[in-house]
């Protein structure tokens, strides 16, 4: 396995590394290569052996993730309220049991 070098070459002008993309956009690396393989992640495009990630289309991608994200007002009017939480039920104690024999069947 080669070492790698003491002195990485820089990116392009107004690119990114892998590493440095995914940290601009609050990735893993892992996660924006799986992106990438799904055709999910902005644009990039090869050298050498590395990837370089346009800083444009990162911050174009992050831009419409936001909006994407964001619920449009009628969408939040029209959810359901929550569920009332149920209360829990007491647990069977043997003291319990014999106070049920001690009284009369009905």
């Amino acid at each position: 396995m080669p070492t790698p070098a003491k002195n990485p070459a820089p990116p392009p002008a107004g690119c990114l590394w892998t590493t440095e993309a995914a940290h601009r956009i609050g990735l893993t690396v892992k996660t924006l290569y799986t992106y990438k393989n799904q055709g999910k992640a902005p644009e990039c495009f090869p050298i050498a052996r590395k990837l370089a990630w346009p800083i444009e289309s990162l911050d174009a991608w992050l831009a419409a993730q936001r909006k994407q994200a964001a619920p449009s007002p009628e969408q939040e009017h029209d959810s359901r309220p929550p569920e009332p939480r149920l209360a829990r039920r007491k647990k069977a104690t043997p003291a319990d049991a014999d106070d049920a024999e001690l009284q009369p069947a009905a």
